[in-house]
């Protein structure tokens, strides 16, 4: 962050609760000013919650921010990206927007790093399921079913292509029908939805395609992997998915990805496979 944030966040670092109140209390517009770096976090309040100190302290020091002004909505999204239920109860009580930007949302940040926990309490909090990826995610084959027009095209409410790093994705892409439908297999088989993502494959989702909107570009069978999804692995596989795929960030089969994320059984099963085809 810049300069002028540096002794707020080496309190956040290490912990230093009273130290950060100190200095919020002191300056008040370290609570409202975004630092201009573009290697950081945007504001000290995304910074803390991103730290995660311990529960009081954190709840307390969020109202502080507020108190001051903080802006809210980033901060959110920054909590649910790791799992921080505390802060997300937090900034929600406080009023920070849960539907997001428009373009993304709390949901679908917590739903694309795989946080339960966060999806079920944005979700009891009124969290809006409203595009494609959301419902392939949750698991709502009628809204799902609901994105196609009779023709076959996506409509309005399926939405385009976002991903949690800002609006870096072409339009072109964004908008791309196969680039949509594929993103939400993506989202459907990291949750293991067996039935939106049939529902997808028969709308012509492709099982083995690797489509926009992911950090690590990965297929559905990669995902499933990376989330410890053993009967929806099998299920892909069973309909075509290619376990010796590798994905185009990291170059790693699905059994890598597994073995990543340290779910070994699943790594070693799908590994077997991978061999018996001859990857």
């Amino acid at each position: 962050m810049d300069d002028k944030f540096i002794p707020a966040q080496a309190a956040i670092i290490s912990n230093d609760s009273e130290e950060l109140e100190r200095l919020v209390r002191t300056d008040p517009s370290l609570a409202t000013d975004r630092s201009l770096s573009k290697c950081d976090h945007p504001t000290l309040l995304c910074c803390l919650v991103l730290e995660m100190p311990p529960r009081r302290s954190l709840a307390h020091l969020i109202r502080l921010f507020a108190q001051f002004g903080a802006e809210l909505g980033g901060p959110l999204g920054a909590a649910a990206c790791i799992d921080n239920v505390v802060g997300v109860e937090t900034l929600l009580d406080l009023g920070a927007p849960i539907a997001g930007d428009g373009t993304w949302s709390p949901l679908e940040e917590a739903l694309y790093w795989g946080h339960s926990a966060t999806v079920e309490l944005l979700l009891k909090r009124g969290a809006p399921v409203d595009n494609l990826r959301k419902y392939a995610a949750l698991g709502d084959h009628k809204g799902v079913k609901r994105c196609f027009a009779a023709n076959g095209q996506l409509n309005q409410e399926a939405g385009e292509v976002g991903w949690p790093f800002g609006p870096t994705i072409p339009e072109e892409i964004r908008r791309d029908h196969r680039q949509i439908v594929n993103n939400a297999l993506v989202f459907a088989a990291a949750w293991g939805q067996h039935e939106t993502a049939g529902e997808l494959l028969t709308r012509g989702a492709e099982i083995n395609a690797i489509p926009s909107g992911f950090d690590f570009a990965g297929t559905p069978l990669h995902y499933a992997a990376l989330n410890n999804r053993r009967e929806m692995a099998d299920w892909l596989l069973s309909r075509g998915a290619d376990p010796t795929i590798r994905d185009t960030k990291v170059e790693n089969t699905p059994d890598g990805w597994a073995e990543y994320a340290r779910h070994l059984e699943l790594a070693g099963h799908l590994r077997s496979i991978r061999e018996q085809r001859g990857g």
